[in-house]
């Protein structure tokens, strides 16, 4: 006869000891992961410190170049995506900026809104160009002529004499196609050789959903990966957020968590654009 109260409790057992293994094995990777995220954030704070008292202009556009213009899509790109850079480059007084923006951002009132937000930052309203051309239609769902974007920065470069050109990666930070096309457009003059010897092209890189809202916890990662980057201090990006409050239409409730917490609000990592790289690039992307 089968003793079914010995194998209840041979089982009960066995289960206890099992519960109990498997609960100091939680604990201890528990603490093992604790361990090293506290680790991580006293390395953050650590580097945070000391760049707040060094110079960055080692890590920054080689020159620096006398003349940048930063291209982008919309009216409030400037200053959600590349406000540590605009105000590195702008306190530094060493170069020139330009603004070219592709639309209005659907109404004119986005127009007035970006003098404003220029004049908060330093940026002449002389320097900023704004276009309003039926064939850049302000929509994320389409990806505007390579022809026709090509042309409006080629067309700034060549009448400004511009150094360096800044403006989105193949990814569009959000995706946005808009953003995208700038990227392409770019592109586009560098494999036709159209760019003049003066000139560079830099892009903004863009970073996974985790990343992009760790603000100074990505501060390591993309000090390892980033050929050139601009970091503010928290007491400057008082300035950025005030620069983005002059964009009255847009600053609603999510784009000012936005600006608490992205790490774009803190630190712009750039990449100088290849035509050897492109090559490759596209050359992937048909395979």
């Amino acid at each position: 006869m089968i003793d079914f109260e010995s194998v209840l409790w041979y089982l009960s057992t066995e289960l206890d000891e099992i519960i109990s293994w498997w609960w100091w094995y939680i604990k201890e990777i528990s603490l093992q992961v604790l361990i090293a995220i506290v680790a991580y954030v006293c390395v953050c704070i650590f580097l945070y410190a000391i760049l707040k008292r060094v110079s960055h202009e080692a890590w920054q556009l080689a020159g620096p170049p006398a003349r940048i213009l930063l291209v982008t899509a919309h009216p409030d790109d400037e200053v959600m995506f590349f406000g540590p850079f605009l105000y590195s480059v702008i306190k530094q007084k060493a170069s020139e900026i330009y603004l070219l923006c592709l639309t209005i951002g659907g109404n004119k009132q986005r127009k007035e809104e970006l003098w404003n937000c220029a004049n908060v930052l330093g940026i002449p309203e002389s320097n900023i160009t704004i276009l309003m051309d039926t064939d850049l239609p302000d929509d994320s769902k389409v990806l505007w002529s390579e022809d026709v974007v090509a042309g409006n920065i080629l067309q700034h470069v060549e009448s400004y004499k511009i150094n360096a050109v800044v403006t989105f990666d193949k990814y569009g930070i959000s995706g946005h196609k808009n953003h995208i096309s700038l990227f392409y457009g770019i592109a586009s003059l560098c494999m036709e050789k159209k760019v003049p010897p003066y000139c560079k092209f830099y892009v903004l890189e863009s970073v996974n959903i985790v990343r992009k809202y760790i603000q100074l916890l990505d501060l390591p990662i993309s000090l390892l990966l980033a050929s050139n980057w601009y970091l503010i201090t928290h007491e400057q990006r008082k300035n950025i957020r005030n620069a983005m409050a002059a964009h009255k239409s847009q600053y609603v409730w999510y784009r000012k968590l936005y600006m608490i917490f992205s790490r774009y609000t803190f630190i712009n990592t750039l990449q100088e654009v290849s035509t050897l790289d492109l090559e490759l690039d596209l050359q992937f992307e048909d395979d």
